[in-house]
């Protein structure tokens, strides 16, 4: 696929490319090319993001030839342009079956199944596009926005497609980044400016994160792009209280008011790294019996503090088997092992396949989940082997 390169030895603050803003297609253009459209507010409702998906259906339902059309038409080459995952082949996307991956993709499909069905009622016909767009116009759209534009900045600046900077590698080892910069008589002239972050030799593929706050397998889901030399964070823990449990009332005040947490939390977990809060919670999850006691009203403002350290012997070796039996049993589920998955990269990359191909990302994907999965029972493997050694809440106060 297409990326940009350093045409030239760079320093750190060199600006490699500048892009004027009028060269960019950002939700402002919605009013450009549909005047008038919703004046009587049955349109307040469109988010950005929507604006633009109708302005590149517009585009592409129109027979007239504009500025943007060889852009748009370019966008149709999956081997030039990445592709989101909803618009892989089924054999690339069902690699991700059983992954966490797997199923954003399905929630991201049923919502924009959900709103290409609005669209179609509702938005269409006040935009003259009525017949003329279908589902898989609007999947399109949707796919060519999301690995295409630029995600908005910490300045109050809108979502866009920027031309060249489109092509821009993901990689979680950057040497560029974006910057908006105002130039001319009166600051009037707008661009978009990448600039170098790092000293680059002329030569160097230019890498940019798409959001550093996100872990790989979002700014896949997110973004249609996987930096597959250095993935960054794991995945989704989630942990949730049983409403089954005699406690589950004096358990939920304990979550929500003294951890500030939900009843159902997700925790960012990755190899090697278990948030201290995820032993604190199960800790709770697993508070029975006589260490139930804890619960009481008199302990409430302590009882996340002591959560946070072992409670007893029972309740360590419950948390400690629960997790390694449920993450054993989600490798399990996997068709392919981890070094089965392994082999099928060697074997790609033996192969001459293209390290950002859409089955060598997707093995890739999977693998940070199994791998994570794989790490968090080493982790509670670790934990249960130190029970006997642990000192106990009962300890702790003498």
């Amino acid at each position: 696929r297409l990326c940009l390169v350093a045409s030239r030895a760079a320093d750190a603050g060199d600006v490699l490319l500048r892009v004027p803003i009028d060269e960019t297609l950002s939700e402002s253009v919605f009013d450009e090319v549909f005047p008038g459209a919703g004046g009587d507010g049955s349109l307040a409702g469109l988010e950005p993001w929507m604006k633009l998906v109708l302005v590149l259906l517009r585009f592409r339902a129109g027979d007239e030839e504009g500025k943007w059309m060889p852009l748009l038409r370019a966008l149709d080459d999956s081997r030039t342009f990445r592709r989101h995952p909803l618009l892989w082949d089924e054999a690339d996307l069902l690699e991700l079956q059983c992954t966490q991956t797997f199923e954003k993709l399905k929630a991201y499909n049923e919502y924009l199944e959900t709103t290409s069905l609005q669209m179609e009622e509702f938005v269409y016909p006040v935009l003259g596009l009525a017949g003329r767009v279908s589902r898989e116009d609007f999947f399109w759209a949707f796919g060519a926005l999301k690995t295409n534009a630029l995600r908005p900045f910490s300045q109050p600046q809108a979502l866009r497609l920027v031309p060249v900077l489109n092509i821009l590698s993901h990689g979680r080892r950057t040497n560029c980044n974006s910057k908006f910069a105002s130039s001319g008589i009166f600051k009037k002239d707008e661009t978009l400016d990448l600039l170098a972050t790092r000293s680059l030799q002329e030569g160097d593929v230019l890498a940019y994160d798409f959001d550093p706050a996100k872990a790989e397998i979002d700014i896949l889901v997110d973004y249609g792009v996987f930096d597959v030399e250095a993935p960054s964070g794991g995945m989704e823990l989630t942990l949730e209280l049983d409403e089954n449990d005699p406690n589950y009332l004096d358990k939920c005040d304990v979550v929500e008011e003294a951890a500030g947490l939900q009843v159902r939390e997700s925790f960012a977990v990755s190899e090697g790294s278990v948030p201290g809060d995820v032993l604190a919670f199960l800790r709770l999850v697993k508070l029975e019996g006589f260490d139930a006691f804890l619960l009481e009203p008199v302990f409430r403002s302590e009882i996340w503090g002591f959560m946070k350290d072992p409670v007893s012997r029972e309740n360590e070796t419950n948390v400690c088997v629960s997790m390694i039996q449920s993450c054993e049993e989600a490798l399990a589920e996997f068709p392919t092992s981890i070094e089965e998955d392994e082999e099928i990269l060697a074997r790609l990359a033996a192969d001459g396949g293209s390290k950002h191909s859409n089955a060598r990302i997707a093995v890739e994907a999977r693998l940070v989940e199994k791998r994570t999965l794989r790490s968090l029972v080493k982790f509670f493997r670790a934990e249960k082997a130190q029970i006997p050694f642990k000192e106990y809440y009962q300890e702790r106060r003498l």
